[in-house]
């Protein structure tokens, strides 16, 4: 852990050590040659060990306005493009804007300090037992990550004509990755035991993860190959991408709240990046590339997207409400 010297430790205040005093045999004044003397009292003095915080610093803090500053824009940018788009074709606009919503309210968050969390973490080093380290943990980006990335998958899953049970299978899948993530980061590591639990669970969301892409590949080919050229082309680019994006993150993990390879500030830069381009680009590709004349399952019906202009048989309007002379 060299990159640790970057870090000013902070150490809480030390418990006052205990010093036992022992009385040999016969008290500890003898006699030798008319004179008194004192025997030496042994002592025994119990460390007392140094808690260290691996926390981010003033470029971690920056990184994450940053960030917040960027989906900021983002979402103006989806909500300047939603206005102008037909109401029936606002499908992914309605999605793409929640996503960006979310992300840049949980930046927010982790900006001003909330969602923030310290986990012991093991120290190999061979004075392990006087040093405890306890590394900063950014729960709020899995908070993030259990809405965001299902609404990802359903609008990915959407234009590709998926099956409602196909999507349905895929979001269940990728929300208890995200869960055993969680998990996994939370897991206090100080100990053997503690380690080797963090990377069970670990395991179990890699696992998720391969399942949830391969119903996604095998189904979502399957359907995009009954959508037009454009929709499928454009749902493999998509898919490749996000696939890409999403595999870092694991690598991620374990280089940082796994392992304790690199920093938080190391940490905090490479998932912003990942975040950044699997929202913010996934978004604008979608938006842009997207054909919104086609006639698709991601079209809203009209008595979805415009309120009812008759009233019914009895004088009440379609919804129940009152009628109109």
């Amino acid at each position: 852990m060299d990159f640790l010297a970057q870090f000013k430790p902070t150490s809480i205040a030390p418990i006052p050590t205990t010093t036992i005093s022992i009385s040999p045999p016969g008290g500890t004044h003898t006699h030798h040659g008319g004179s008194h003397g004192h025997l030496p009292l042994p002592t025994d003095t119990f460390p007392t060990p140094d808690v260290h915080y691996i926390h981010a610093t003033h470029v971690g803090h920056t990184a994450l306005w940053v960030i917040f500053a960027l989906f900021t824009i983002g979402l103006l940018g989806v909500l300047l493009m939603t206005v102008r788009t037909e109401k029936r074709n606002r499908f992914f606009h309605g999605v793409s804007a929640l996503v960006l919503t979310i992300a840049m309210v949980s930046y927010l968050a982790m900006s001003v300090g909330l969602g923030v969390s310290y986990i012991p973490i093991h120290n190999h080093g061979v004075q392990g037992s006087l040093h405890h380290f306890f590394r900063q943990l950014y729960w709020a980006r899995y908070v993030d990550w259990l809405f965001t990335t299902p609404l990802l998958l359903l609008s990915l899953s959407s234009l590709a004509g998926l099956s409602p049970a196909s999507t349905l299978a895929v979001i269940l899948t990728d929300v208890f990755m995200i869960v055993t993530g969680l998990l996994s980061a939370v897991t206090p590591a100080r100990w053997a035991d503690g380690e080797r639990s963090r990377w069970a669970f670990f395991a179990v969301s890699s696992v998720s993860f391969l399942i949830l892409w391969g119903i996604l590949f095998v189904n979502g080919m399957k359907a995009a190959n009954n959508r037009p050229r454009s929709t499928k082309g454009l749902f493999t680019l998509l898919a490749a991408m996000t696939f890409v994006l999403w595999i870092a993150y694991p690598v991620v993990f374990g280089l940082s709240e796994g392992a304790n390879k690199v920093s938080v500030d190391a940490e905090i830069i490479a998932y912003g990046v990942l975040d950044v381009a699997a929202k913010l680009g996934y978004t604008y590709l979608l938006l842009f590339l997207h054909s919104h004349d086609e006639h698709g399952p991601w079209t809203l019906p009209e008595w979805w997207v415009e309120s009812p202009q008759v009233n019914g048989p009895d004088g009440r309007g379609a919804y129940g409400s009152l009628g109109r002379d």
